[in-house]
């Protein structure tokens, strides 16, 4: 007999889903894992939209996830590496960097039929405004405020607690796709304010900068008191401006945002022990952005601390620390290296604080 959440699929949004394609545009480790996913419901057809290379993994290999809740895998799954087929998509799960967007924009103008919504799960803010401006697609944020890593060929490991945050919205087709998640065992929570989210996501991802900067795995690096003390000072002056433009953001973790920043600068025993949930981190896990800086791309910075500060001259908030942390990263991006230790990166960040 169905489950309970299976019966609810089948009454509610079983209509929607019938013979429909989602389309999993810029297949990497967020676009993989969801993929996988949704490619256990049997009335869905999922097409992958990525670099040759992956495709050419997947078809050997197979796409499995592996999440608290259980696990997901597809044998040979559909990968394109052409947009062409995005004409035979309902809707699109658009899961590539956001700097990738300029770029991608033309393409999914030219085959995304109008009535499909696209579902924009990058980091940072202003996304949804620049696609929105660009399609006449119904525009939708979603976040995953968890870290997924590729622990082997074709396998996709969340490493970190959360749940996938989905828009709250009128359209089947959305709220099948949210009911798949919960079906196979993968936490959703839908949310009527995403811009909320998207803030309060933010300022987490403040994080991002100082991983690659440090470039140690995440875990060691919020146990660098010094390292905390920069990300203390970021997270404060992105709250100033939150509060300026008087938008609460949605808390990401179990405290308070505003408490965030005095457990960041806590010792680092006492952290230890008060961040017990923070810190449950793959050992080996590191930011996406030291990943763009290994692989000499360019990072989500602008869209990070640049969009803290780009908001903060908007707002007459003033937002040094973020400022030298894009700087900073804008040399990493030059290929310069940059080693500097925990205290080192302290003395240099918040010296104009």
């Amino acid at each position: 007999m169905p489950s309970k959440s299976g019966l609810e699929i089948q009454s509610q949004y079983r209509s929607a889903a019938i013979h429909s394609t989602v389309g999993i545009v810029g297949a990497g480790s967020i676009g993989c894992f969801l993929g996988a996913i949704l490619a256990q419901d049997k009335s869905l057809s999922v097409q992958f939209f990525g670099r040759e290379a992956l495709g050419l993994e997947l078809a050997a290999y197979g796409l499995s996830a592996a999440f608290p809740g259980g696990n997901a895998s597809a044998i040979a799954p559909a990968f394109y590496t052409s947009m062409v087929s995005l004409i035979d998509c309902d809707v699109i799960l658009l899961t590539v960097k956001a700097t990738s967007l300029p770029h991608l924009i033309p393409q999914l103008k030219k085959f995304i039929r109008p009535d499909v919504p696209v579902i924009a799960l990058q980091n940072g803010i202003g996304v949804d405004t620049m696609l929105s401006a660009s399609l006449n697609n119904p525009v939708y944020r979603a976040v995953v405020p968890f870290n997924v890593v590729k622990t082997g060929p074709g396998h996709f490991q969340q490493t970190s607690a959360g749940q996938l945050l989905w828009p709250q919205s009128n359209d089947n087709r959305l709220s099948y796709l949210a009911a798949i998640f919960r079906q196979h065992g993968s936490g959703v929570q839908l949310c009527a304010d995403m811009r909320a989210v998207e803030y309060g996501k933010l300022l987490l991802n403040l994080n991002n900068a100082l991983n690659a900067l440090s470039g140690l795995p995440l875990k060691q690096q919020l146990l660098q008191q010094d390292i905390r003390l920069v990300l203390a000072a970021a997270m404060q002056e992105w709250l100033m401006v939150c509060k300026t433009l008087q938008i609460k953001p949605q808390a990401m973790t179990a405290l308070p945002n505003e408490l965030l920043p005095w457990l960041l600068r806590l010792p680092t025993w006492l952290f230890r022990v008060l961040a017990r949930q923070m810190l449950l981190i793959d050992e080996a896990a590191r930011s996406s952005m030291w990943d763009d800086i290994q692989a000499g791309r360019r990072t989500e910075v602008m869209y990070l601390n640049g969009a803290v500060v780009r908001l903060g001259i908007e707002t007459g908030v003033p937002t040094p620390v973020n400022s030298a942390i894009v700087e900073l990263v804008k040399h990493l991006e030059q290929g310069e290296a940059i080693h500097l230790s925990p205290q080192q990166l302290r003395q240099q960040l918040l010296a104009s604080a």
